[in-house]
C-alpha cells in the first residue's frame, strides 16, 4: 500500500452517499443494514443518522463493535472499529441534512433523532485491483518526512532501503532535499511546517513523472492526517 491508495480511498468515501453498517445483534450474530452517509470525509470516522429506538441503536448501546463498508464500481473499502450513539445537540445540528425532516419531523431537536459515530481501527481495501490490510494505528504512525508510507513501499526490500526516517532522509536513491529541509527545521514530518505544502513538496507530489503522486496530492493528505493526530 502507498499514499496513493490512501488518497483514492478518501476520494471514494467522499462520493458515496450510502454505506453498509454491520453491528452485533442480541444473539451475538452480525447484522448488516444500508445507511446514508453524512458529509463523509475520510477513512477514520463516519457518521450516520438513526432513531433512538432503532434496533441498531439498541445493539450499539450493548456492543460497540461495528464495521462499515463502502463500495464504488469494483472498489471496496471495509473498515472495522467501534461505534457510539451521540445525542448532544451540537453533534445533531452539525450532522443535520434537510431531508432528515422526512424521518424526524421535530427537526434537529427531535428527541428521536440521534447520530451513530463510527471510528475505524483497521481496514481491508481492494482499490484498482490492489489489496491492502492495515490498522489505523499503522497508517497514523509517521513513516517519512513527506508523507510517503515507507512501511509498504515496493522499493524497500529490493533496494535494501530501511525507509526515510531510519535512513535520515537519505533513501536508496540519494539525499532528499525535502527530508533534509524538514530535519534541519526540527520537524517530524512536513505537515508540522508553517509553510506546508511548500513548492518543493508540491513538486514531489504533483506532476506527470512516474514517481509523482497518483492522484496528485496523495502524500499531502497523509501529512495532514499525521498533523491532525499530533
Amino acid at each position: 500500500m502507498n499514499s496513493n491508495i490512501f488518497a483514492k480511498v478518501n476520494q471514494i468515501i467522499k462520493t458515496c452517499d450510502a454505506a453498509y453498517l454491520g453491528v452485533i445483534d442480541e444473539n451475538g450474530c452480525p447484522h448488516v443494514s444500508t445507511v446514508s452517509t453524512i458529509k463523509p470525509e475520510n477513512i477514520f470516522t463516519a457518521y450516520f443518522a438513526t432513531g433512538t429506538g432503532a434496533n441498531k441503536t439498541k445493539r450499539l448501546l450493548q456492543d460497540k463493535r461495528a464495521s462499515v463498508c463502502y463500495r464504488a464500481g469494483g472498489n471496496n473499502i471495509t473498515l472495522v472499529g467501534e461505534a457510539e450513539i451521540l445525542t448532544d445537540q451540537e453533534t445533531k445540528s452539525h450532522c443535520w441534512l434537510d431531508w432528515f425532516i422526512n424521518h424526524f419531523p421535530g427537526g434537529e431537536t427531535d428527541p428521536n433523532y440521534c447520530i451513530v459515530k463510527f471510528t475505524a481501527k483497521r481496514a481491508s481495501l481492494w482499490i484498482d485491483s490492489e489489496s491492502a490490510d492495515f490498522t489505523i494505528e499503522e497508517l497514523l504512525t509517521v513513516q517519512s518526512r513527506c508523507g510517503l508510507l515507507c512501511k509498504w513501499c515496493t522499493y524497500k526490500e529490493p533496494c535494501n532501503c530501511r525507509g526515510c526516517l531510519a535512513m535520515n532522509g537519505k533513501p536508496f536513491w540519494g539525499e532528499c532535499d525535502v527530508a533534509k529541509c524538514c530535519i534541519e527545521k526540527g520537524f517530524s514530518h512536513c505537515g508540522e511546517c508553517g509553510v506546508f505544502p511548500c513548492e518543493d513538496l508540491r513538486g514531489l507530489s504533483y506532476g506527470d513523472d512516474e514517481h509523482n503522486d497518483k492522484p496528485e496530492g496523495a502524500r499531502l493528505e497523509v501529512c495532514k492526517a499525521w498533523a491532525a493526530r499530533s
